[in-house]
């Protein structure tokens, strides 16, 4: 498959895949292009706790042609307020309880990230940190 190939196969998928994507690119993530669509935001709240529990939809395609690795330690959050979160670790990644997932060229992954936030935040912005240290920074609505 030539390089021109591989990018005309990422641009259809992108452009398939609607308006919110992101396509992280191969500068930035070296091991395999990845097309991202976020859902909005949701908070819920447990009974007797302030913190408040934000989740995210995630969709992320690999458009490349190499295998790429994701896990939830890839994702922070960002509040209102400038504060970084890690994911809540008593959540679990992807639907099926996987703590690090392998997409396969041309095939996607449905996942949720869940972040614990104090009373009163809200999300403002997800980051994707890839494995080399680069920093996909993608605004929530």
């Amino acid at each position: 498959m030539t390089a021109l190939t591989r990018r005309l196969i990422q641009i259809a998928v992108a452009l398939a895949m609607g308006s919110a994507v992101v396509l992280v690119t191969q500068w930035a993530y070296p091991i395999g292009h990845l097309a991202m669509h976020l859902g909005r935001p949701q908070y819920s709240r447990f009974v007797g706790e302030s913190d408040l529990y934000v989740s995210i939809e995630l969709n992320v395609q690999n458009v490349g042609v190499e295998p790429v690795r994701v896990d939830r330690e890839h994702f922070l959050l960002i509040d209102n307020l400038g504060h970084i979160y890690k994911t809540d670790p008593s959540t679990q990644f992807e639907a099926y309880h996987a703590a690090v997932v392998t997409i396969l060229p041309l095939h996607d992954l449905h996942a949720t990230v869940v972040f614990r936030l104090p009373s009163g935040r809200t999300a403002a912005r997800l980051l994707f940190v890839t494995t080399t240290g680069e920093i996909v920074r993608l605004k929530l609505s």
